[in-house]
């Protein structure tokens, strides 16, 4: 196993080196693990989201924090140095994502119970201590690689996560902190004082990796072409078109001629909260957006979605019979067709 310890970088760098680790594989090479902290706190969506519905634009720009979108699933979330950041890029893994969580969660797992904290892996994708969620993990498959990336979570400030999340009010946000204190954990909460250094807690993750493959642990560094693109996704992924990506025609307040509406619904499926944004004109879906904190498989996969869905009746049996259709190229855990009708049931126009 290829072992590339980053230590402390700038965000960009953090987020980016996954990224160009993946589309660098060639079926046949090595796995490769990478250990990275960021310098300085930023804010990164899941790559199904809405940027602009999750986070408070406004307040990370005016403090100078960067906001960033992972070629990874999930939710927006606040990530500085108090988390160690782990990335397992698997050339060439073939099994389902339950299977994957399922085989190398054990090692943040077993490093975990090591030092004392009595966590446990709960399917799909959670560590958990207790009723505790403690770091959160994903996965995709990026250019010739499956990406596993997951965190140890040292400690956490969850005030700074609630204030750079959009939310209905400041009731609600208050909520939101109460809900994180109470389900959330850290080492340091649970071990206080008696915490292990962060580079022995790190080098027992590398060795627990290293027993799960089967193979030793060997130092390396980026290679050119790791590099190239190193610098290529750090400007990707933070640059405002792609992370506010196709967003435009979504913003309230657009103006829209007589016949057509844009409405938003969500709803709350087993794999995670759907978002659905679409268009109608003259009772047909013009433009349709399929949004969420899920894992979609292939990421590819939502825009055929999408295309099923064009001008389709707004009626349940067509879009009921347009979904079923659309699922066809897309896998998403814990989501169904009967999920996305929810959603957009619930609807409110944003313009008319």
């Amino acid at each position: 196993m290829r072992y590339l310890n980053l230590g402390t970088v700038d965000p960009a760098t953090s987020q980016a080196v996954y990224h160009a680790v993946a589309h660098a594989a060639r079926k046949g090479d090595p796995a490769t693990l990478i250990t990275v902290k960021p310098n300085a706190p930023y804010v990164c969506v899941g790559y199904h989201q809405a940027a602009s519905r999750e986070v408070d634009r406004a307040y990370c720009e005016a403090r100078g924090i960067l906001v960033g979108r992972r070629m990874v699933g999930g939710g927006a979330v606040w990530l500085d140095s108090g988390q160690v950041f782990w990335h397992l890029v698997l050339p060439g893994f073939q099994g389902s994502p339950e299977a994957l969580y399922r085989r190398f969660l054990a090692a943040p797992v077993a490093v975990y119970q090591a030092i004392g904290i009595a966590a446990e892996y709960r399917p799909v994708n959670d560590l958990v201590v207790g009723p505790r969620k403690i770091g959160g993990t994903g996965a995709a498959v990026i250019g010739g690689a499956t990406v596993l990336v997951g965190s140890l979570l040292f400690d956490f400030d969850i005030r700074a996560m609630s204030r750079v999340l959009r939310v209905p009010s400041e009731k609600f946000r208050d909520k939101m902190v109460s809900s994180l204190e109470e389900y959330m954990t850290t080492i340091r909460r649970e071990l206080g004082a008696q915490a292990p250094p962060e580079a022995l807690v790190v080098r027992r993750l590398v060795e627990a990796f290293a027993a799960l493959l089967a193979e030793p642990a060997v130092p390396d560094v980026l290679n050119p072409r790791e590099s190239a693109l190193l610098a290529h996704y750090r400007r990707r992924l933070f640059a405002p078109e792609f992370v506010y990506q196709g967003e435009g025609w979504q913003q309230p307040g657009v103006k829209i001629r007589e016949g057509v509406r844009l409405l938003e619904g969500v709803h709350k499926a087993p794999g995670g909260l759907v978002r659905v944004i679409w268009r109608e004109r003259d009772g047909r879906i013009d433009q349709f957006w399929l949004t969420g904190d899920f894992f979609a498989d292939p990421p590819e996969g939502l825009e055929a979605l999408s295309h099923a869905m064009a001008g389709v009746a707004v009626e349940r049996g067509p879009l009921h019979a347009a979904l079923e259709t659309g699922f066809q190229a897309v896998r998403i855990a814990g989501v169904s067709p009967e999920d996305v009708l929810a959603a957009m049931q619930s609807a409110t126009a944003l313009a008319v």
